[in-house]
């Protein structure tokens, strides 16, 4: 039977069932509700907490007003517990894509209709302000959306709203990895007439670091005698508001990020011959030779125009990094089967080098302190490879 006042009534299936105001429609409607339990306590408690969640809160004097662009300013002004240039994006995000759209409502008159209105309109204006945004900046501007309206309900300025907007679908476009002809010319190009910016693009190519990992490279990062090099900072440009941007030396946001990698052999002489004709200290940034460091923007060009000096397509200068993933592809895999391996990610680093013929593949297992672990030979087939392959 039905419990007077608690909208809680046992069905014909056994279970009890409960509803509640979630919400009301633009006329001001109800729109309810459920929740269901196998007994009339549990159907009870499953009730409070969602009409505690869903209550009609008191906003407090003053706060009737407040837009969602002070919102969006009271919620960035709290965190602080993240990298400067994650909250440099997250504000240049919110200023030039969410703020023009609803920045100027009022949070108290927002409803779920309303703000998946906005939301479509910031995705895919109408107007056609801008191009529709792609997979992933779509995917961030709802989240973004998503999280300032979690922080208006904790702070009791309005009920918990729910977006039901899916973000564009992503079509993966794989890049293609540098074939063996031009890993080639782009080995013989650094080699002709070494420097430390050409010998960056083979940090990337058969190291696989990112191009502020390269920028961050000191010359006290590079141990010539062990014949490894550590990554402990990057180099970024972020936005410091007004339209000014700033270039920021920051350590890496993740403790994996922070690693040792073996120095491939051809590589460690070409460091070694550049390091004798200028014996650099400790301090010294490794692209530049100077006190200051090569930014990832002006490094990017310059990469650019030596794949052009050289004589490379285009995509070059894009596809260094991913390269060594690709060409391992199928080594990897066979590493897995024979290894029972789970997760790539959790395995000491490994380096591949060619033995002999391009089938024949020696693995060097080395650990996280850069110490050969052991070695096996392998016969595998992979797509395409190259001596000294770091992943």
């Amino acid at each position: 039977m039905a419990r007077h006042g608690e909208n809680i009534h046992k069905r014909k299936d056994g279970r009890w069932e409960g509803r509640y105001i979630k919400g009301r429609s633009e006329t001001g409607k109800a729109i309810w509700g459920y929740v269901y339990a196998y007994s009339y306590v549990d159907a009870k408690s499953a009730l409070i907490r969602k009409k505690v969640k869903t209550a009609d809160y008191t906003v407090p004097l003053g706060a009737q007003e407040l837009t969602f662009s002070a919102l969006s300013e009271l919620w960035l002004s709290t965190l602080n517990d993240l990298e400067e240039s994650s909250i440099a994006h997250y504000r240049y995000s919110i200023e030039h894509y969410i703020l023009p759209v609803i920045g100027d409502l009022r949070i108290s008159q927002l409803s779920s209709a309303k703000l998946e209105l906005c939301v479509l309109q910031i995705i895919s204006p109408v107007g056609g302000e801008h191009k529709p945004f792609g997979a992933s900046l779509s995917r961030e501007c709802i989240s973004l959306v998503r999280r300032l309206c979690k922080y208006a309900y904790k702070l009791h300025l309005m009920p918990m709203i729910e977006l039901s907007i899916k973000p564009v679908k992503e079509t993966k476009e794989f890049p293609e990895a540098l074939s063996l002809e031009e890993q080639a010319a782009v080995n013989r190009f650094v080699f002709k007439n070494p420097t430390p910016r050409k010998a960056g693009i083979l940090f990337m190519l058969q190291l696989g670091l990112r191009i502020s990992e390269v920028c961050g490279l000191q010359w006290g990062d590079i141990d010539l005698v062990h014949k490894e090099v550590r990554i402990r900072r990057g180099v970024r440009r972020i936005a410091i508001g007004t339209g000014k941007t700033s270039v920021v030396v920051r350590a890496p946001k993740t403790e994996s990020s922070k690693r040792v990698l073996p120095i491939p052999p051809k590589l460690s002489v070409l460091l070694q011959m550049l390091y004798q004709k200028n014996t650099f200290g400790s301090d010294v940034w490794f692209l530049s030779c100077s006190s200051k460091p090569v930014e990832p923007r002006c490094y990017r060009k310059s990469i650019h125009a030596l794949a052009d000096n050289a004589k490379l397509r285009p995509a070059v200068g894009r596809n260094i990094r991913i390269n060594p993933a690709h060409l391992c592809q199928n080594v990897l895999l066979f590493i897995v089967a024979l290894h029972g391996i789970v997760d790539v990610g959790d395995t000491p680093h490994l380096a591949v080098h060619l033995a002999g013929a391009p089938s024949a593949v020696r693995i060097d297992f080395i650990n996280r302190d850069g110490l050969l672990h052991r070695s096996r030979d392998f016969v595998a087939a992979p797509r395409s490879a190259c001596g000294g392959i770091f992943i």
